[in-house]
């Protein structure tokens, strides 16, 4: 049996990584003999932290404690953090010490200098970036991507995805409701979530002076900075029946609003962040997870044209046209006799694409091979 270390650099501060971590380093130990590893970044002194900054110096972290605790070795797998001068040396005294060692790092979004580096008080960082990066090729095996990328800093690369344990997701249950139809997002309600773009759609729809054949709610679950917005903008339009608030829920509570909704809502603001790719978000996940249709303003990754329980809108700020979210509700629902075939037709889809087996399975079979 293999035996590795996955290594992070203090990604327990986040919940979501932290989740990550715990569904990847089980998965890793059905089939390998894996420890966790935390390089830390101790406590600094303020001249220390300004000499961190500069391009040629390097971010305090224990390396040296983390080398130490390395037996042997066959195979590193890596949260990628900044590189800087003692990033790039430590994989070298690993190489040095342990030459058959496969050091696997993964990129979780990529290209990714405009989200980690976009701020003007990140360009320090950047500029390590950009001189010690180049030299990962020397040492890095493989780099794991969630893109079709082949290549990246001319290191060969794993394509994978996001995944989750489906078998600790609740499938929806529950029926289909004549001549209603439920929409659900449940999020922290930041910028790039973009359900404006649907409450003007609801705004629209419930404007044309004739009462709809459908009645179509909205119920969105969770805080955030966005959630004001969103709330004085139902207030303006008088939506206050069709767009229904809720605080953060989980649990069962969360289970039986998920029951009595049809259609789950994706990110439709990915383009104020200048995002223009295919998302691998964890929700997206989720809801595969639990059988629910879903409608997205970006493209998601394990979704193609010929996925038929999504629908896919323009990533920019129009309006989304509720009429054509009428349509493909009708459309899905006639091609199944109820809504638990609908259900297991979606959760079959997460076990075969998004499930924590088959996103780590191309990443195992390299560890293995050799």
């Amino acid at each position: 049996m293999k035996k590795g270390y996955y290594i992070h650099f203090q990604g327990r501060e986040s919940i979501g990584v932290s989740k990550k971590i715990d569904m990847q380093l089980e998965e890793f130990s059905r089939f390998c003999e894996i420890q966790e590893l935390e390089i830390k970044t101790p406590d600094r002194s303020l001249p220390e932290r300004i000499l961190g900054l500069l391009p040629m110096m390097s971010i305090k972290r224990n390396y040296e404690e983390a080398l130490k605790q390395l037996d042997h070795p066959d195979f590193l797998y890596i949260r990628r953090t900044v590189a800087d001068r003692a990033y790039l040396r430590f994989w070298k005294k690993v190489k040095e010490v342990y030459p058959d060692c496969k050091i696997v790092i993964e990129i979780f979004s990529y290209p990714y200098d405009r989200d980690d580096f976009g701020k003007w008080n990140a360009w320090p960082f950047y500029l390590k970036e950009l001189i010690y990066r180049p030299g990962l090729k020397r040492y890095v095996d493989r780099f794991v991507t969630y893109t079709e990328d082949e290549e990246i800093f001319g290191v060969p690369t794993i394509r994978s995805t996001n995944g989750i344990h489906v078998e600790n997701v609740r499938q929806v249950a529950g029926h289909f409701t004549e001549k209603q139809i439920n929409l659900i997002g449940v999020a922290f309600m930041q910028r790039h979530h973009g359900y404006e773009r649907l409450i003007e759609g609801l705004h629209q729809y419930y404007s044309v002076g004739t009462q709809p054949e459908y009645q179509v709610k909205m119920h969105l679950v969770g805080d955030g900075p966005e959630k004001p917005f969103y709330q004085e903008l139902v207030q303006k339009y008088g939506l206050e029946d069709y767009v229904i608030f809720y605080p953060t829920m989980s649990g069962p509570e969360l289970d039986a609003l998920y029951d009595n909704c049809d259609i789950a809502l994706a990110s439709f603001g990915m383009y104020k962040a200048g995002f223009y790719g295919k998302m691998s978000a964890l929700k997206t996940r989720e809801c595969l997870a639990k059988g629910m249709p879903m409608i997205t303003g970006c493209a998601i990754d394990v979704l193609d044209a010929t996925y038929p329980y999504s629908m896919l809108f323009a990533n920019d700020g129009s309006v989304v046209n509720i009429d054509r979210v009428v349509a493909f509700y009708e459309k899905i629902r006639g091609m199944v006799a109820d809504k638990q075939e609908l259900s297991d037709y979606i959760r079959k889809f997460a076990i075969e694409h998004v499930s924590m087996e088959a996103v780590m399975k191309p990443i195992i079979e390299y560890i293995q091979k050799g």
